[in-house]
């Protein structure tokens, strides 16, 4: 009996011990994570440091355009420092027959990149319209 009592002595130590260092090692880890600085990714968008500046190129359609009976919806996205890219959501009755198509290409503006996308979309609905 002393010796299964000794067994249950040593496993209990060794659960206590666990849980001391799993503690200090979720510790350790925590404050580690606080004091790193924050690491960018190369692709990872960079954004404004005002993160109401670009609110009105991603709330809303920055432009409605109606092409032979299809509404083109475009949106515009700030991706960085003089890059921005537009997609745009093609409408057909009140249905979206293409949703998010956009050319393949950033641009240094707003203005170029709206431009782009709805010339991208007229060729769109002249293709498949």
């Amino acid at each position: 009996m002393a010796r299964s009592g000794s067994k249950a002595c040593w496993f209990g130590l060794g659960v206590a011990l666990g849980a001391v260092v799993g503690g200090a090692c979720a510790m350790l880890a925590r404050t580690a994570a606080a004091q790193a600085p924050a690491r960018l990714q190369p692709d990872a968008p960079v954004l404004p440091s005002d993160p109401t500046a670009d609110r009105s190129l991603t709330d809303a359609a920055t432009d409605v355009v109606e092409y032979r009976g299809f509404v083109i919806h475009v949106f515009c996205h700030a991706l960085g420092p003089q890059r921005f890219k537009a997609v745009c959501d093609i409408w057909e009755s009140g249905a979206v027959v293409l949703e998010g198509g956009a050319p393949p290409a950033m641009h240094a503006t707003p203005d170029k990149a709206r431009a782009a996308a709805i010339e991208w979309a007229r060729q769109w609905v002249q293709r498949n319209g």
